[in-house]
C-alpha cells in the first residue's frame, strides 16, 4: 500500500519519534509538493510525493521494524539528547544501525528496562493505560512495608491528575541490613514519578528503583549499560498475550516517567 500518513511515513522511515514529528507538522514545518501541512493525519503517496523539511527535499526509506531492550543504569537520560550534556541513551546504543526510540521513560535516578523501537504504533499501544500494560518494578524503600500499608496502596491508592491510581500487585521480597526492605510493584500506569509517589504516600520514600519487566518482556540478567534485539518470538508473543493487531488508532500520550 503506498498511501499511508505523513506522521506514519515519517516514522516508519526513522525520520524522528513520533512526539517530535508531530511537533514538526503542528508548527508547519514539513510540506508536501511545496504546501505547508499541519494535519499529522493527511494521506500521501510515498511513492510520488515530494516531502520538504527546512525547504530542502526528504530522502526517506521505510526502515524494517526493530525491537531492543536495554539495561539502563542510574544517572543516564531516558531520551537520545540532553541540552545539559549528561549521558543519554545515545552513549551507548551507537551500534543500532536503525533509528530507534525509548518507549517511556525512566527518571534520572531509576534503572532498569527501556524498550527501544522505530514502531511507533506499537510504543503508543504500550504507552496507553488503557491497552493495562503491566509494568514490573524492584523497589528499595525507606523502613518495613507492613501488611496494612500493602492494603492502603491496593485499595485506596493515590490521586494524581484527579485520577485514583493504584498498583495491581506489591510483594514483599527481603529485607536489608540496615533495617529496609525490597518490594515488587507491577502497575499500569505511567505518571512522572507514579512508583516514588505510591511510596512517598506510605511513608517509606524510595530509595532505588529498577523496572525488570514490561509486559511479558523481562530484562533478566541483562548487565547495566548493555542492550539486546529482542527477537521475533518474543515480539511474536507480546503481541499474542496482549492482543495487538497494529490496526488501531491509539490514543496520544505525554512524557512517561516512573
Amino acid at each position: 500500500m503506498n498511501t499511508l500518513t505523513i506522521q506514519k511515513y515519517l516514522q516508519s522511515a526513522g525520520f524522528d519519534s513520533r512526539r517530535n514529528i508531530r511537533k514538526l507538522i503542528n508548527e508547519g514545518k514539513l510540506k508536501v509538493n511545496g504546501k505547508v501541512i499541519r494535519d499529522p493525519s493527511y494521506l500521501i503517496d510515498k511513492t510520488r510525493d515530494k516531502i520538504n523539511y527546512r525547504n530542502k527535499p526528504l530522502q526517506l526509506k521505510v526502515e524494517k521494524k526493530v525491537y531492543f531492550i536495554f539495561n539502563k543504569p542510574p544517572g543516564v537520560m531516558s531520551t537520545l539528547s540532553d541540552p545539559q550534556k549528561r549521558f543519554t541513551l545515545k552513549d551507548y546504543i551507537k551500534k543500532i544501525k536503525e533509528r530507534v526510540y525509548p518507549v517511556g521513560r525512566l527518571d534520572f535516578n531509576s534503572e532498569g528496562l527501556i524498550l527501544l523501537t522505530n514502531d511507533g504504533d506499537l510504543t503508543q499501544f504500550i504507552i496507553s493505560v488503557k491497552n493495562k500494560i503491566p509494568k514490573s518494578y524492584l523497589v528499595k524503600i525507606k523502613g518495613i512495608l507492613n501488611e496494612e500499608s500493602i492494603l492502603k496502596l491496593k485499595t485506596k491508592g493515590i490521586f494524581m491528575e484527579g485520577r485514583k491510581i493504584r498498583p495491581l500487585e506489591i510483594k514483599r521480597v527481603k529485607k536489608t541490613p540496615g533495617n529496609n526492605s525490597w518490594v515488587q510493584v507491577t502497575i499500569i500506569e505511567g505518571k512522572k514519578h507514579v512508583i516514588r509517589k505510591l511510596f512517598q504516600y506510605t511513608g517509606h520514600p524510595v530509595e532505588k528503583l529498577k523496572r525488570i519487566a514490561i509486559g511479558n518482556i523481562k530484562l533478566k540478567t541483562l548487565p547495566p549499560g548493555h542492550w539486546r534485539e529482542l527477537t521475533k518470538e518474543e515480539i511474536e508473543g507480546f503481541k499474542k498475550q496482549y492482543d495487538y493487531t497494529g490496526k488501531k488508532t491509539h490514543t496520544v500520550n505525554n512524557k512517561k516517567n516512573s
